[in-house]
């Protein structure tokens, strides 16, 4: 049957269509966006004015600062001539009008030659402000003559202010002089700039297609024509065609770099197996029977001889040290040769219970607290009670050597959904031990490691073993300085109860 995929790809434009048409849009939008700015720099008049108008700003509290200080002097000569009361209110209420606008004149100021100006009109305007007030009080006093004669006297003021006000209107009317003159400077060199920009995109766009044609559409039209992708009359996707090449080539690049690793990881456990049946081999028939032969004579010795306190502590210890390398050879026997499962229905609640009942002399010896964290006995799993006993012996007894004399060990049953297990039971072994550091936590699981100096680095990846063969997997959480966590997990597809996923 023909790909739906391939034909649907095959509706659609070729690429060398597709590129033309994007091709010509390219052009055409450049085109139409450079012409957009040729004439976009024809109406920089008009946004100039609009520029001018913010410029006029400070221009505008210019000539207030100047109609406002008139305007009092005004009011003042008024009061003068009449005596009237309202025009020192009036006065008043302009002088509060003229400091308003001085305030607004500095927020808008952004020239230093500006800033000057006004520091030096508001000086000016607090003497000529103060010396006013004199003479109107003079005038209220009635000493009309002596007012008139200072009032002669601070013309001179008046005059400075005006002068200075007039030199700041002047200041920003050649700001504005020099906006509009760079503004219109600006807007000849946009008009050049789009008309090089037309020229310019034009001869890009025309390269760009003779690129794409001659020196990648025809290598890559030459390539996909390879695949098994029909013209059959219609439009020929080489892109499609390609898609489907790479796709399918850097899937077979994933899956040969899985393989890889995976044949890696075989190969080196695979040699690290066959060196462990050599030397198990070799154990088997060299040690094992002389060791039990020597074993059994020591044990009847014991029994027939007299013996005193310290030759009995010499037998205690002799008898220790063969336990222990009878431990050893049946490690080295048990990680080599694989024993069956002899799979039934059990609940990991009863290992642990055996398993508890089994150590409980050893952990009592280790002066070791252990707590069983159990909300309701866990379903029952397939598995082989003796293999699972083992696995959690070994993490109970290494978790025991971790934390020395003393310590505590929580056992956490629980259920639930665990990728990509699905439904699960998970046993996590606790213990507050100093931990194990990071760098360390990867090799813990491979044969031979150990930091015992005694250990035969075989009781993890044995646990572990055990409990890939059921189907699960044994995970290691640890902070060092803050204990060590053991995590088994093991499918239970049994138990209804559980909700489904």
């Amino acid at each position: 049957m023909p790909d739906p995929q391939s034909t649907a790809r095959r509706g659609w434009l070729s690429l060398r269509a597709r590129v033309a048409s994007l091709l010509v849009g390219l052009m055409l939008a450049t085109t139409a966006g450079a012409v957009y700015s040729f004439f976009y720099a024809q109406r920089t008049q008009s946004i100039f004015s609009e520029l001018e108008t913010r410029e006029m700003a400070p221009l505008l509290a210019a000539q207030a600062l100047e109609n406002s200080f008139t305007t009092q002097k005004g009011y003042v000569t008024y009061y003068m001539l009449t005596g009237d009361q309202d025009w020192l209110a009036k006065l008043e209420a302009q002088r509060k009008a003229f400091e308003q606008v001085l305030s607004r004149a500095r927020e808008l100021e952004n020239l230093e030659p500006g800033r000057k100006l006004l520091n030096r009109i508001e000086s000016e305007y607090f003497r000529y402000s103060g010396a006013r007030d004199e003479i109107i009080a003079l005038y209220r006093e009635g000493r009309t003559q002596e007012g008139e004669a200072r009032q002669w006297r601070i013309r001179e003021q008046f005059q400075q202010i005006n002068d200075l006000a007039e030199e700041y209107k002047r200041l920003h009317e050649a700001d504005i002089a020099q906006a509009s003159a760079d503004y219109s400077r600006r807007a000849r060199a946009v008009t050049g700039v789009s008309l090089a920009a037309i020229l310019i995109s034009t001869s890009l766009g025309i390269w760009l297609g003779w690129v794409l044609f001659k020196q990648i559409l025809g290598p890559i039209r030459r390539l996909a024509s390879g695949t098994s992708t029909a013209l059959d009359g219609s439009l020929f996707n080489e892109v499609g065609a390609l898609s489907d090449r790479v796709g399918a080539l850097l899937e077979d690049v994933n899956q040969a770099k899985t393989l890889l690793a995976e044949s890696r990881e075989t190969l080196r456990q695979t040699e690290k197996l066959a060196l462990v049946g050599k030397l198990a081999a070799g154990v088997a028939h060299s040690i094992r029977n002389p060791l039990t032969s020597v074993k059994m004579r020591l044990f009847s010795l014991e029994r027939s001889l007299k013996l005193e306190p310290q030759q009995k502590e010499d037998f205690e210890v002799i008898a220790d040290e063969i336990k222990h390398l009878d431990t050893i050879i049946r490690n080295f026997l048990e990680f080599s040769r694989r024993p069956k499962l002899k799979v039934q229905k059990i609940s990991p609640s009863d290992v642990v219970d055996m398993t508890l009942q089994l150590l409980k002399h050893r952990l009592e010896s280790f002066g070791v607290e252990v707590e069983v964290l159990r909300e309701e006995r866990l379903p029952e799993v397939d598995g082989d009670p003796e293999q699972l006993k083992e696995a959690l012996v070994n993490l109970i007894l290494n978790a025991c050597d971790a934390m020395g004399s003393g310590g505590r060990i929580e056992i956490t049953e629980e259920k639930g959904i665990v990728p990509p297990l699905g439904r699960a039971v998970v046993l996590r072994v606790s213990d507050s031990g100093p931990g194990i550091p990071a760098a360390l936590q990867e090799e813990v699981f491979q044969p031979f490691f150990s930091t015992k100096e005694e250990g035969t680095g075989l009781g993890l990846p044995i646990a572990k073993r055990i409990l890939e063969e059921h189907g699960g997997w044994l995970h290691l959480h640890s902070v060092e300085g803050k204990g060590a966590t053991f995590v088994l997990a093991l499918p239970s597809k049994g138990d209804r109860s559980w909700p489904r996923s």
